[in-house]
């Protein structure tokens, strides 16, 4: 980043337009070209330019050496992050904002906000990581080359979890461009997941195969469990089911010898879903119940009670329905995930037999499905939009169900 470039970013940061900036220095049409690196400001220029701006001199001058250190101490942060060192990624961010708070440089602010917003992600922080995305955007134009793959990489997670799919891809796409190639497997896996939620099984599926390629060259056996977990997803939603079990049960005998809980957890939740897509609502039942034995985190209990509220709804075993639904509203709620309070919601209304009711359609066509437009989870919009076409077919209104109908053929 040139000096010209930081003059117009300490301008922005004090409200200062270019005229009122320029005026007394130089022409506004002069300054314009000093902020856009046409031409460079002469020494005098700078020191009342700095003077206007409440700045030193030397404040606009850190390059070189101060690059290279930042550059060096992202990479260290990063790579805690990447290895799940939570607690040691928290104190060396805390660390550097410290040493490194008398720093005024743009390149610091964006460090600050770039990784703090990764670091609220990692806690799940879902308020504290809005704004801080909020502040990147602003910051976009100021961000170093060295900093650009951080910004889609963190920026491609934050609307994985919280904002749009669409808007994910993209950043990621960008990201698969700029990472290091000792890293893109990282990049390969969260395209995966992304294209798996727009409903994109194909593409998921190119992705993760590439991802478990380079995974298993390193030896990362977590991150191949994981590629197989979400492989054997794939084939499901593509109707193969034989081969999504056949791999479910292919990391149980890798997995069951070492007791990792989460994994047994995850297989057994997956396995109740291939059951239930072949009609086994009691098979699919057992198998989510052990799930729930294993899980550790209340998260993941909400999502196991979700899945097996609605097998309990198929089966019309209306007492434990509303077990699990009210277990895994109350989780939804107190960790305000707005998707699985919606979820439950309207499983809430399908318990209570509302799905004819103007109730039922006002909740799906007014909030559950534009909440997933937004997210672009193709997945949740069919579902939901078939939900209303049976609304409509049921109150014979054959145009209102042919107009949803259409969106999704």
């Amino acid at each position: 980043m040139g000096i010209g470039s930081k003059i117009r970013y300490f301008r922005t940061k004090n409200n200062l337009t270019q005229k009122e900036l320029a005026l007394g220095v130089c022409a506004t049409s002069y300054l314009s070209k000093i902020e856009n690196e046409i031409v460079e400001p002469s020494n005098e220029m700078l020191d009342i330019f700095c003077s206007k701006l409440g700045l030193e001199t030397a404040d606009l001058k850190l390059e070189g050496d101060y690059l290279h250190k930042l550059q060096l101490k992202s990479l260290e942060l990063h790579r805690a992050i990447r290895n799940g060192f939570k607690e040691s990624a928290v104190d060396l961010y805390n660390e550097i904002i410290a040493k490194n708070r008398m720093i005024i440089d743009p390149a610091m602010q964006v460090f600050k906000v770039l990784f703090g917003l990764r670091i609220a992600l990692m806690k799940n922080e879902r308020e504290e990581a809005f704004e801080l995305y909020e502040e990147t955007t602003k910051l976009q134009e100021y961000i170093p080359e060295m900093m650009k793959p951080y910004y889609n990489r963190y920026g491609g997670l934050y609307h994985y979890m919280y904002g749009s799919l669409t808007k994910s891809l993209q950043l990621y796409k960008e990201a698969e461009k700029l990472v290091p190639r000792s890293e893109i497997e990282d990049v390969y896996y969260q395209l995966a997941l992304v294209h798996h939620l727009l409903g994109e099984y194909s593409m998921s599926t190119y992705y993760e195969e590439k991802a478990l390629e380079l995974f298993a060259r390193k030896m990362d056996y977590e991150q191949c469990v994981n590629c197989q977990l979400l492989l054997g997803i794939n084939y499901r939603k593509m109707g193969n089911l034989e081969r999504a079990k056949e791999t479910y049960l292919s990391i149980l005998e890798k997995v069951t010898p070492l007791q990792n809980r989460e994994v047994i957890a995850k297989v057994y939740h997956n396995l109740g879903l291939v059951c239930a897509d072949e009609g086994k609502s009691s098979e699919a039942i057992t198998a989510f119940q052990i799930s729930l034995g294993y899980r550790d985190d209340e998260k993941s209990r909400m999502k196991t009670s979700y899945s097996i509220s609605k097998e309990f709804l198929r089966i019309e075993d209306e007492s434990s329905a509303t077990k699990f639904i009210n277990v895994g509203r109350e989780i939804a709620e107190s960790v305000k995930d707005e998707e699985h309070v919606i979820k439950f919601q309207v499983l809430k209304y399908k318990l209570e037999k509302l799905e004819h009711d103007p109730i039922f359609e006002f909740y799906i066509s007014m909030i559950a499905l534009p909440y997933f437009e937004e997210r672009s989870d193709q997945q949740m919009i069919k579902e939901y939009i078939y939900e209303l076409v049976a609304y409509y077919e049921e109150c014979r209104q054959y145009k209102s169900a042919l107009t949803y109908l259409k969106k999704i053929l």
